[in-house]
C-alpha cells in the first residue's frame, strides 16, 4: 500500500468512451486495490501533462480503474483523444475537504437553510456545483450562479432535499 506522499507516475494514450455524451479518460495502469487498499472509487490528486487535477480513479468492469478528463482539461493541457499524456498522482489524503469561493461561503453563512442543504449534499455533487461555480471569470458570474444555487435550495431542489 502507498503512503499518501507517494507519486505514481505513467504515461498513458487518451481515449474516448462511445457515444453521444460519452466521456474522455485514461486508464490507470497499476492494481488500484494493491497501491490504495480498495477496489471502488479512490479520489486522487495530480499532474496531468503538468496542470494540476483534482480527480477520482473510477473502477470498470474490466477490473481496472479510469481517470475522466473534461474537454476543458485535454484543452489546457494540449492533448487529443488518441494522444498520449504524462501523470503524476498520488492518493488524496483528504478527499472531502473542498475550497469554496468567496461568493459561496458568504452566502452560505447568511442564510442557514441554505448551508444546511449544502452539507447534506455528497462530496461529488459539491465538487461537481464547485466545479462550475468556479467556471465563471468574473466575480458577477460567480454570484450569479452562487444565485441560481440558492434559488434551487429555495425551491425545493432534489441536491437540497432532507436525507430519508
Amino acid at each position: 500500500m502507498t503512503k499518501k506522499t507517494d507519486i505514481i507516475r505513467f504515461t498513458a494514450v487518451v481515449e474516448k468512451m462511445a457515444g453521444r455524451f460519452a466521456w474522455s479518460y485514461v486508464e490507470f495502469p497499476h492494481d488500484v486495490e494493491k497501491l490504495f487498499g480498495k477496489k471502488g472509487v479512490v479520489r486522487v490528486m495530480g499532474t496531468f501533462n503538468g496542470l494540476p487535477m483534482d480527480r477520482a480513479l473510477m473502477p470498470r468492469k474490466n477490473g481496472y480503474h479510469m481517470i475522466v478528463l473534461s474537454t476543458e482539461m485535454r484543452k489546457k493541457a494540449k492533448v487529443k483523444v488518441g494522444g498520449s499524456a504524462v501523470f503524476e498522482v498520488w492518493l488524496n489524503a483528504e478527499p472531502d475537504k473542498l475550497q469554496l469561493p468567496e461568493e459561496l461561503r458568504e452566502t452560505l453563512d447568511f442564510f442557514p437553510d441554505f448551508k444546511a442543504g449544502w452539507e447534506r449534499m455528497k462530496p461529488g455533487r459539491k465538487r461537481n456545483v464547485l466545479i462550475w461555480i468556479n467556471q465563471g471569470k468574473t466575480v458577477p458570474t460567480r454570484a450569479k450562479r452562487v444565485a441560481e444555487l440558492l434559488k434551487r435550495s429555495e425551491t425545493g431542489h432534489a441536491w437540497f432535499a432532507p436525507k430519508e
